[in-house]
C-alpha cells in the first residue's frame, strides 16, 4: 500500500473538492521523518431564508483549517502522524471562532489509531458540496462524525472499532467497509454498521455507496437501512438526530442520496444532489435535501463558487429548515 497516497486521499475527502488537489507544503526531513503542512482558508457569505423566523445574510470563515503531517519510514514500517483543526469550537458554533481539533491520529502500516472519521463516514461516495458541514446530511457521513477509534485495512476491507456514542455501552461501535474498485474509475463501497443504543440493545444496519464515471463526469449513489444509524446520518427520532430509540425500542431508518457532477473543463464544474431519509418513528421524522452548485477554479489552488440548498428539517443554528444560498472563496495549500 502507498501510505503517502492514502493520506493525500484522506485530505481530499476532508475537503470534498473535485478540483485538482494542491500539494501540502513540504517542510523537509529530519531523522528519517518528513514534515508537511496543509489545509485551506475559506471565506463564505450566506443568505438564509428559514421556514420560520427572519431572513438574514452573514459571513464566516470558521471552516478554515490547518494540518500537520509527518511520515517516518524505518525498519520496514511506515508511520504517519496527522493533526488537523478548524475554527468551529466554542459554545456557539459558527459565531465563536475557537480552535477545534478535527483529526489526531497515527497510522502504522495498515492500522490507524486516534481521532478521525468513523467507519460509517467511509461508507459514502461523496458529492462535491460547498458546505461540508451540512453537505452529506442524510447519508452516513451526515454529522461529519469523528471519534477515537482503531481500524485495520486489508484486501479492500476496513474494520473499525470506535468510542461508543451510547456512554454506557459495553462494547465499541463497529463498522466494516469493503471497497471494490472497478475499471474506468467506478467504485462500490459496502458497509455493515453495529452499535449499542441507549436501551441496551445491539443493533445493526447496512449501506452501499457507488460512484460511476462518465468520461470526466460522475454519478454518486448512496443508500442505507437499519437501526442505530441516526447518530451518523443526522436524521433521527422526532428530529433529535442522534437518538435512535423511541419508547424503549430501537428505530430504523432508510436513506437515499444521489449526486451528479458535470465537469465543463479544467476550470468549471457543477453539481446537483438530492437526499431523502425516512425514519420509522411515531412522528415520521423524515428529511429531504436539495443542492445545486457551480464552482470555478481561478487557479488549481483557488476556487470560488455559489450553491443553493434546501433542508426540510432543522439541524441546529447553522443549518435551519428552509433555503440557503452560499457564495465562497477557498484557497488550498
Amino acid at each position: 500500500m502507498n501510505y503517502g497516497n492514502s493520506l493525500i486521499a484522506l485530505a481530499i475527502t476532508s475537503c470534498l473538492s473535485a478540483a485538482p488537489a494542491a500539494q501540502a507544503v513540504d517542510l523537509g526531513t529530519y531523522n528519517d521523518t518528513s514534515f508537511s503542512i496543509g489545509g485551506f482558508v475559506k471565506a463564505e457569505g450566506i443568505f438564509e431564508d428559514p421556514e420560520t423566523g427572519d431572513s438574514r445574510f452573514f459571513g464566516r470563515a470558521n471552516q478554515t483549517r490547518f494540518n500537520l503531517k509527518t511520515v517516518t519510514q524505518k525498519q520496514g514500517h511506515t508511520v504517519v502522524g496527522f493533526v488537523e483543526g478548524d475554527f468551529y469550537g466554542g459554545d456557539f458554533p459558527g459565531e465563536d471562532n475557537d480552535w477545534r481539533l478535527r483529526h489526531a491520529f497515527i497510522k502504522i502500516d495498515n492500522v490507524t489509531v486516534g481521532q478521525t472519521w468513523t467507519g460509517q463516514f467511509w461508507a459514502v461516495a461523496h458529492t462535491d458540496y460547498l458546505d461540508f458541514l451540512g453537505g452529506p446530511r442524510g447519508t452516513l457521513a451526515g454529522l461529519n462524525f469523528r471519534t477515537t477509534l482503531a481500524s485495520y485495512e486489508f484486501a479492500g476491507f476496513r474494520v473499525t472499532a470506535q468510542d461508543p456514542i451510547y456512554n454506557n455501552a459495553d462494547i465499541p461501535d463497529l463498522a466494516v467497509n469493503y471497497n471494490l474498485n472497478l475499471d474506468g474509475g467506478h467504485k462500490i463501497i459496502l458497509t455493515a454498521s453495529g452499535r449499542e443504543v441507549d436501551n441496551g440493545d445491539f443493533v445493526a444496519g447496512g449501506a452501499i455507496g457507488a460512484q460511476f464515471m462518465f468520461d470526466r463526469h460522475s454519478l454518486n449513489l448512496n443508500a442505507h437501512y437499519g437501526e442505530g444509524l441516526g447518530a451518523f446520518s443526522g436524521v433521527g427520532v422526532n428530529g433529535s438526530m442522534s437518538d435512535d430509540v423511541e419508547n424503549g425500542d430501537a428505530v430504523s431508518q432508510t436513506g437515499l442520496n444521489a449526486g451528479f457532477r458535470y465537469v465543463f473543463n479544467a476550470q468549471w464544474r457543477a453539481n446537483i444532489a438530492y437526499t431523502k431519509v425516512e425514519v420509522d418513528d411515531q412522528a415520521d421524522s423524515n428529511y429531504e435535501g436539495h443542492r445545486v452548485n457551480l464552482i470555478h477554479n481561478i487557479i488549481p489552488e483557488l476556487e470560488v463558487g455559489v450553491e443553493w440548498r434546501k433542508h426540510s428539517l432543522v439541524f441546529g443554528p447553522l443549518i435551519p429548515e428552509g433555503q440557503q444560498v452560499e457564495v465562497m472563496a477557498k484557497y488550498s495549500f
